[in-house]
């Protein structure tokens, strides 16, 4: 067992109430023993899934209360069990520091330095603020038509051939084909695109499902009846493939490079893997979760392996594989959270800018680098507030714009 899985076990046993003293301990030690602060880190969204009914704004109160009552339910008359002190101090600073800190900031320090870092509260939220991105996107038909997602009501939207094409819920769309007809030569292709603070997901006619994050656009077909199952993405989205053998699944990302114009083909037959390809970025890059894919571009190409990564460089066309790849820091956005990982000013305004909708100016240049973990369904001042925490950047909310100086 990984120790995410059992770090995970550990906080449902916790939050359940079920937890013996041993277990207590071990949650304990697992968060305590690990200096980069990363355990505590997991064990926050670890903590967030179980606990589903959060707050609207996240503060020291809440996160305190989180922990007391866990700690109250586990000293109940039905079935005592001892909570040692250290252990109480510790999953305090766990529930605290990991709720608390790593929402205002202080994911930064947790990861910077060895040392607990002192509690912090969180300021009122500003009076000027931007809130987050939602669930929106706008599904471009065959024939032209535009169908607004966030607006659409549940169940059947159109007739695309033998294909019919549904909401099911917020931010989900379903292609169901009927395998009793047959469509048409004509191949039709449909469009899935989300706005600047949008994201969707949409379940393709093999069931391959897709999720797509701010400013994308995925092209398909509306059934997948040839040699190969081919879509067409900008943007980033995470793929979970249906398996078949028969039919190979292909990503195509056309782009724009130094030398002209180029493209990236990712081919799988079944398996989990993110691709992050903007316009605006220098990488097209592809990292691999569960699987197999094989990615090529201007006659070269690599296999990739669970865990993997590879990045086509848009200013000399070459591909290129990094030692260490993080693969939580790929799919954060799907996951719910925003996640730097040594990110320059520039890659973590870029990133806030597609979730946020917002215009970036710059007042002087910012050297720092960002490292820390958020959830990106909060305003945008907490986001700011965990990166002013480097002491080099300072921002200011004007309405739709983020004024960046040091």
């Amino acid at each position: 067992m990984s120790i995410q899985d059992r770090l995970a076990y550990l906080l449902q046993q916790a939050v359940s109430h079920t937890a013996t003293a041993d277990e207590l301990q071990e949650l304990s030690d697992l968060i305590q023993a690990d200096d980069t602060g990363h355990t505590a880190q997991l064990a926050e969204m670890l903590l967030r899934k179980e606990l589903p009914g959060e707050a609207a704004d996240y503060d020291e109160t809440y996160w305190n209360q989180v922990a007391a009552n866990i700690l109250a339910a586990d000293r109940t008359v039905e079935r005592v069990v001892p909570v040692r002190p250290s252990y109480r101090r510790a999953w305090l600073a766990a529930a605290v520091v990991s709720g608390v800190l790593l929402l205002a900031g202080g994911a930064y320090r947790l990861m910077q330095k060895p040392a607990p870092a002192p509690l912090a509260t969180v300021t009122p939220k500003p009076a000027n603020d931007v809130a987050p991105g939602s669930n929106k996107a706008v599904l471009i038909l065959a024939d032209g038509t535009q169908v607004p997602l966030d607006s659409a009501i549940n169940g059947t939207l159109a007739q695309q051939g033998n294909t019919k094409i549904s909401r099911q819920g917020a931010g989900q769309l379903t292609y169901t084909y009927n395998e009793a007809s047959h469509d048409a030569l004509t191949m039709q292709y449909n469009t899935l695109r989300t706005p600047r603070g949008g994201q969707f997901q949409v379940t393709l006619p093999d069931g391959t499902h897709v999720w797509l994050n701010a400013e994308s656009t995925l092209k398909y077909p509306v059934s997948f009846n040839g040699r190969n199952r081919q879509v067409e993405l900008n943007g980033e989205a995470y793929f979970e493939v249906a398996a078949n053998a028969h039919q190979p699944f292909r990503v195509m990302v056309p782009t724009r490079t130094d030398n002209g114009k180029d493209s990236l083909e990712i081919a799988v037959l079944g398996t989990h893997f993110n691709v992050m390809a903007y316009d605006n970025e220098q990488q097209i890059k592809t990292t691999l979760l569960e699987g197999a894919v094989r990615v090529s571009s201007n006659g070269n190409s690599k296999r990739l392996q669970p865990g993997e990564g590879i990045a086509l460089n848009k200013s000399n066309s070459t591909l290129s594989a990094p030692a260490n790849v993080n693969t939580e820091e790929a799919v954060a956005w799907k996951n719910g959270f925003i996640q730097l990982e040594g990110n320059d000013i520039a890659s973590a305004m870029r990133l806030i800018a597609r979730w946020y909708d917002v215009e970036v100016i710059y007042k002087a240049p910012v050297s720092a680098h960002f490292r820390g973990i958020i959830p990106r369904n909060v305003p945008v001042s907490q986001v700011l507030k965990m990166m002013e925490l480097t002491g080099e950047v300072h921002f200011e909310i004007k309405g739709k714009q983020l004024i960046v100086s040091p």
